[in-house]
């Protein structure tokens, strides 16, 4: 559906203000954008499509997930309306069918901007080219990091920089994915997580 003034306010405050104060770009943003509303367990992308928009996160939770040929589920990577509300995969960057999906983990409400779109917008506003580009850069950036620090800590002591700087991460998203993210099953990162809520 075409998303109206009130699906953009969270878009817009995190928007430069040279941007949205600027009324043409914002009606022709919205001209250009559709509404989405998904359902817990819902895929915004399948393996083998090619991502063909980014979307921006109003309302939800979201994983990044690979899928292995014997079927077995990886988690790659969060997304939520409270951190990194832009969402894609690597597929947008390389125009090629993803291997990679993405899934609600809540009930979720995004603005869509389709990849002509979102080229056409930046062509014709360059403060607009440089938002996106940073926001793409901190997807890559917030994928390398956090996999960075698991793979140089043991998972008691990932656990405890969980805690510490992800605390949105360990309080909303089922324990079986962080756990299938950290390579683990769901029983010991359960007990790990009760080991380090008692040293915190």
């Amino acid at each position: 559906m075409k998303a109206d003034d009130g699906h953009f306010a969270r878009l817009l405050a995190d928007l430069p203000e040279l941007l949205s104060h600027n009324r043409t770009f914002v009606e022709d943003l919205q001209s250009r954008c559709e509404f989405v509303v998904v359902k817990k367990g819902d895929y915004l992308l399948r393996a083998g499509e090619v991502c063909q928009n980014a979307y921006f996160i109003n309302k939800g939770l979201f994983i990044n997930q690979y899928i292995n040929e014997k079927g077995k589920e990886c988690v790659t990577g969060f997304s939520s309306d409270d951190q990194y509300p832009f969402l894609s995969v690597l597929s947008y960057f390389i125009k090629s069918p993803s291997d990679f999906e993405i899934k609600a983990v809540e009930d979720g409400e995004l603005i869509c901007i389709s990849r002509q779109n979102i080229e056409a917008l930046s062509l014709a506003y360059p403060p607009f080219a440089a938002y996106y580009q940073n926001a793409m850069l901190v997807i890559i950036s917030k994928l390398y990091t956090l996999f960075t620090i698991r793979q140089s800590c043991t998972a008691e002591e990932f656990m405890s920089h969980l805690y510490e700087h992800y605390a949105w991460l360990v309080n909303r998203i089922p324990d079986k994915y962080i756990a299938c993210y950290m390579g683990i099953s769901n029983e010991w990162y359960c007990k790990l997580k009760k080991r380090v809520f008692k040293l915190n």
